[in-house]
């Protein structure tokens, strides 16, 4: 064939590549779709998402947003009768209170937009550090502030075998003396939590900008620094609920919400990421099976946060220093002598038991 002389007539002249061929069948079309659902670097458009999990998706969404609703008004009820009883500290109280919906926002905002799970889950774990940080001032506040504290401790000493510190080699940490620097040593531990989280998933959401394979081979390397960085930061708490606790208050209980809490936007989150990568998954509604289980992670979480609300506001609707029914019980000791007569005895029980 003569390039030239198929050129100077009527015909036009194409590469031998660019051919009309029939369409692909059925069967590769199935395999195609297999393919690009198991491309583990893609995440579906709104659109995509919304075809696949068409007639589902309203009925997932409504029940979500129906849910988060729920969790709004708790907050707004649990805040009001709260402020009653922690008027002091009253914005660490509601930042406190705030983490609860802004964890259920985050989920729900990744059930409709499966693309923004990075920005939804580095909002929900970091309302959840500031959070920590708040509850030790709101902790701190209650105790009467770090000059009174430090005054009413005397020589006693930080309880530093608390968890996660509790047994060897952690036996070896000094336990120093209760006082102003210490406790100043004990803001800082948990001021860390907010700050180096914040700056490692800034680093993370630039890499999964850049190249979403950058961020899935570096993902790796910073958990050493995440792990450190949260454990640290619990210790610190852990052992200013010690504190106070021997001075009397109740507060475990709302620490222990703040960090089910944690568990559930870290610990879950990571067990929902790995997941796809360990267990071979099908392919469902035509999704990727890293979609699906994040899908089915987020809608668990955003019950779970309703659950702790609602524990949140059995917590914070009453002080935490009220004894059985908020009265406490007076027990009056007579000391008797050894002449006085049986019926006079029994007389005073007898006048005792009726006031």
């Amino acid at each position: 064939m003569d390039p030239l002389r198929e050129a100077s007539g009527s015909h036009i002249v194409a590469p031998r590549h660019i051919i009309n061929e029939p369409p692909l069948p059925e069967v590769d079309n199935a395999l195609n779709t297999t393919v690009l659902c198991y491309d583990l670097t893609i995440q579906p458009d709104f659109q995509t998402y919304f075809e696949a999990l068409h007639p589902y998706a309203w009925v997932l969404w409504g029940t979500a947003l129906a849910v988060v609703v729920v969790i709004c008004l708790l907050f707004t009820a649990t805040l009001r009768a709260a402020r009653q009883h922690w008027a002091e500290c009253g914005s660490n109280l509601t930042v406190v209170l705030a983490v609860y919906p802004l964890v259920a926002i985050s989920g729900l905002v990744v059930l409709a937009v499966p693309r923004a799970r990075l920005l939804a889950e580095a909002a929900a774990q970091q309302a959840v550090m500031v959070g920590m940080y708040h509850l030790y001032h709101m902790l701190l506040a209650e105790a009467g502030g770090p000059g009174k504290l430090a005054r009413r401790a005397g020589d006693s000493r930080l309880e530093t075998r608390v968890l996660p510190c509790c047994c060897w080699p952690c036996c070896v940490i000094p336990r120093p003396v209760l006082d102003l620097r210490s406790l100043e040593w004990l803001r800082y531990l948990v001021l860390q939590l907010p700050i180096v989280q914040g700056i490692i998933y800034s680093i993370i959401l630039v890499f999964s900008a850049e190249d979403m394979n950058l961020y899935l081979r570096s993902f790796i390397f910073f958990q050493p620094f995440v792990v450190v960085s949260i454990l640290s930061g619990v210790w610190g708490i852990n052992m200013m609920v010690r504190t106070c606790e021997a001075s009397g208050l109740s507060c475990r209980p709302r620490f222990l919400a703040l960090q089910l809490l944690l568990i559930v936007v870290k610990v879950q989150c990571g067990i929902a990421k790995t997941l796809p990568e360990m267990v071979t998954l099908p392919c469902v509604l035509n999704l990727n099976p890293a979609v699906v289980v994040h899908m089915i992670q987020y809608s668990i979480m955003i019950v779970e946060t309703l659950a702790l609300s609602l524990w949140a506001w059995r917590l914070y609707r009453a002080p935490a220093t009220a004894g059985e029914g908020g009265k406490v019980r007076q027990v009056v000791v007579a000391v008797l002598d050894d002449h006085q007569k049986p019926n006079t005895i029994g007389r005073s029980l007898s006048a005792n038991g009726a006031l």
